[in-house]
């Protein structure tokens, strides 16, 4: 049976232009399309996980304009509970500027709108929907105040705490001892530790210094390089990425950090956990977009099946 995951973190509307290649300083590039789409670490991460098997309690701030309501609409038409979304009057929504070139890579700037109201008293009314949870998952897009007050009530209910530190752009190492599981790209563990990781054969240094700051269990991903994994124990491991046409990576990372908060949650030995979280990413990346691009639980196990 699943297990409840809590979600506290960030609620975007994505503002998505696709370009041929992303511009340098100071140049304009013309786009071929452009689109909205929701997204949000927090959201794509709570979505992912819900699609992925989990029941979801999404702890987010939003504004009173329309973007929000129409958030707030489709957060419920994905199943999560959204008891604990609250609407901070006179605030839009916080918008994400995405541009993503032909070989899906992108560049992406953040207003956070709503997202700063997210205070440490916010997350603290939403204590029994953690205390219900299995696992807290956080994210880097909100006030540090809101991670810390989630890290402190999961501590005091029993929950195990997953951060994926992203973005690093104010790296916070008491935060991220404070998880159980640390989650980073490459650029993210550069920039916690201090140490190259430009990929998973010059990352096991970055990720054994990360381990020793506190997380019992660090995950750094490498896109299509896979990921590597350093656990408490000493041991550090490598997994495979699945091979796909990458479309857009933008909600990757998500898919794979709500796919595996969803496996966790279920108990999944970490092995099958990392396997379905990859297979989630691999998707997400073959295909345009945030929300949209986060795949059911059906398809990962098709996909999975058919990768073997």
């Amino acid at each position: 049976m699943a297990k409840r995951v809590a979600v506290v973190g960030s609620a975007n509307m994505d503002l998505i232009m696709r370009l041929p290649r992303l511009p340098q300083k100071g140049e304009s590039v013309a786009g071929d399309s452009f689109s909205r789409a929701f997204g949000g670490k927090g959201a794509n991460q709570a979505v992912a996980a819900a699609r992925a098997g989990a029941e979801v309690t999404a702890v987010f701030n939003l504004g009173d304009d329309e973007f929000s309501r129409q958030m707030l609409a489709v957060y419920r038409e994905e199943g999560l509970d959204t008891a604990w979304i609250r609407q901070t009057p006179g605030e839009s929504a916080g918008v994400a500027l995405i541009l993503v070139d032909a070989a899906g890579d992108n560049s992406i700037s953040v207003f956070p709108g709503a997202n700063g109201k997210l205070t440490g008293a916010r997350v603290a009314e939403a204590e029994k929907a953690i205390a219900d949870s299995a696992l807290v998952m956080l994210q880097m897009e909100v006030p540090g105040e809101a991670n810390r007050r989630a890290i402190e009530l999961a501590r005091r209910h029993g929950a195990e705490v997953m951060l994926n530190f992203a973005p690093a752009s104010h790296p916070d190492l008491e935060l991220a001892a404070g998880s159980d599981i640390l989650v980073v790209n490459e650029t993210e563990a550069e920039a916690l530790s201090g140490l190259p990781a430009a990929s998973p054969e010059a990352g096991e240094a970055a990720a054994a210094a990360l381990g020793k700051i506190g997380p019992r269990l660090v995950i750094v991903t490498f896109g299509d390089k896979g990921s590597l994994v350093w656990e408490k124990s000493g041991r550090v491991w490598r997994r495979p990425a699945f091979p796909v046409a990458a479309v857009d990576a933008t909600a990757a990372g998500d898919s794979f950090c709500g796919a595996f908060a969803a496996a966790r949650a279920e108990g999944r030995t970490l092995e099958d956990a990392l396997g379905f979280a990859s297979a989630a990413g691999a998707l997400a990346a073959s295909r345009p977009g945030a929300l949209p691009s986060l795949p059911t639980r059906r398809e990962i196990e098709e996909f999975q099946e058919k990768s073997r």
